[in-house]
């Protein structure tokens, strides 16, 4: 006989702490960004890559609805992503979209980023897709954030960009 999984369903001190990480990652990827642009090579190739996989994170955070199962010794293991859902109210419908992101480069990046392949399938040009990528991710989070209703949750993820804005190497970062 089955047994039925149980959804893993983050308390609400779980949901705070997890504020600090989320914008980590949204910082990271707005400094990958800004550096992809603004730093020399060969070290600007180095934010390109934080770039991408910044936007599968922030991407899978924004725009995912249920967490994803992996499997791991014939056993599935439940991860406990944290999911943009988990800051609006219940049954709440997204207000954002990532169009390009989602269309033109999620699939294509998990070649550019964890296979040596004989076709990548697409060129990254970050001058390119940078601009409209990073402009695509800060409309959707600015939507994210007004789509917050919890004072409490506001409170955390203002307090926690003030502290990112502050760390050296952030202050140029627009956030």
């Amino acid at each position: 006989m089955a047994t039925k999984r149980c959804e893993f369903v983050p308390d609400r001190e779980q949901r705070i702490a997890a504020i600090k990480d989320v914008v980590y990652e949204y910082a990271n990827l707005m400094s990958a960004g800004h550096w992809s642009m603004h730093g020399q090579a060969p070290w600007r190739t180095h934010a390109d890559d934080a770039f991408l996989l910044g936007c599968r994170k922030l991407g899978d955070f924004l725009m995912n609805d249920k967490r994803r199962r992996w499997k791991k010794k014939k056993e599935e293991q439940e991860l406990d992503d944290v999911l943009a859902l988990d800051y609006l109210p219940a049954n709440s419908t997204r207000g954002w979209d990532l169009r390009t992101w989602m269309r033109e480069w999620r699939d294509p990046m998990n070649k550019q980023l964890v296979h040596i392949a004989y076709s990548r399938g697409k060129e990254w040009v970050h001058w390119e897709w940078i601009p409209r990528l990073e402009r695509e991710f800060r409309e959707a989070w600015c939507k994210f954030r007004q789509a917050i209703i919890d004072e409490g949750f506001s409170r955390e993820f203002d307090k926690q960009l003030t502290l990112c804005q502050a760390k050296e190497g952030f202050g140029n970062i627009v956030l």
